[in-house]
């Protein structure tokens, strides 16, 4: 196995309001070449990582020299999740490809492991939480590229199917030109996928409603929260995942907390639901009974009410999902 690095001095933001929901928690952007799209006979042969670095990024790729070092690959990226403090991922289609590839593969080579932290995949929440695809048609990664004006500035010349028909005969030969080829292909993919984080993220014009609709990180992303208020039966009702390490737990409203609050160990999921009140077209919550810090100051905040809108509710289902997690 062979292991590259390249850095590049690309600094700022996803988005203005991206730390109020990912503040702490540090971003990987990830791809993967694989020998062909099926996980339980198909290996992954190269796996691209991209960090920030106090300068810009830094982009690690973890190549296999020949068909049989992919548990090498493998556990190299894993140690580097763990050695980097990645706390979140970002791909493009990972949910549906490079995720559970990587996990039906680390259970192929018994290497006792497995990927689970909070993921955004850009796909996803493009595909569900914006009007991209009626805007631009095709969603594939390098359309949206050219649709921001980027996709020339790709420095690689093949697709991922043609990797892997290289790759066989890099196995082979071990050929520079060919290696060069490869690592190309996939950096340009994640650099490129770090690039549409700003370009698309600044064009979503309420990122909290569409944050909320794809699910966004709680406790240091041990949860995905995906909150929704229901207007005409009055209750805020907040759903998600437990990500890593879910505990069963219920609690039922009484005269202090008025929530029903049910954590599902075997589902790895959560339901919190909790009443909400209006005045004339406006919503609010008495939040008096919660005790959080991102709550006390909040300029919608009245006394012991919390007025809702789209960045309000998930700021009290953040803040709901992390107290009772951690009763």
């Amino acid at each position: 196995m062979k292991v590259f690095t390249r850095d590049y001095r690309i600094t700022g933001e996803f988005h203005p309001e991206w730390d109020a929901y990912f503040g702490g928690m540090k971003p990987c952007v990830l791809d993967i070449e694989a020998t062909g799209l099926d996980r339980s006979r198909c290996k992954a042969i190269l796996i691209g990582l991209l960090m920030r670095t106090d300068s810009g990024v830094r982009i690690t790729q973890f190549l296999a020299e020949n068909h049989y070092e992919e548990a090498k690959v493998l556990d190299a990226a894993m140690d580097y999740f763990e050695d980097n403090g990645a706390g979140y991922l970002i791909t493009f289609n990972g949910c549906a490809f490079d995720v559970p590839f990587i996990n039906a593969r680390l259970d192929a080579n018994f290497l006792g492991r497995q990927l689970k932290m909070y993921h955004f995949d850009l796909y996803r929440f493009l595909r569900r939480c914006t009007d991209m695809r009626e805007r631009i048609g095709s969603m594939s990664q390098m359309s949206i590229e050219n649709h921001y004006g980027i996709l020339s500035d790709r420095g690689d010349t093949i697709t991922g199917k043609e990797s892997v028909a290289l790759f066989d005969q890099y196995a082979i030969s071990g050929n520079s030109t060919i290696e060069k080829i490869i690592l190309t292909h996939n950096r340009e993919d994640v650099l490129h996928l770090n690039r549409l984080m700003y370009l698309t993220l600044a064009d979503v014009p309420d990122i909290h409603k569409a944050l909320a609709s794809y699910g966004f990180p709680a406790a240091g992303g041990r949860l995905s929260v995906r909150p929704k208020v229901k207007s005409f039966a009055k209750i805020l009702r907040i759903t998600g995942e437990q990500i890593t390490d879910p505990i069963a737990a219920a609690y039922f409203p009484d005269a202090d907390e008025p929530l029903t609050v049910t954590f599902n160990a075997a589902s790895s999921s959560f339901e919190i639901v909790g009443p909400v009140s209006s005045h004339g077209d406006d919503l609010y919550m008495d939040i008096s009974f919660i005790d959080h810090p991102a709550l006390g100051n909040d300029p919608d905040r009245v006394g012991s009410y919390l007025i809702l809108n789209s960045r309000t509710v998930n700021l009290v289902s953040k803040a709901l999902s992390e107290i009772y997690l951690a009763k």
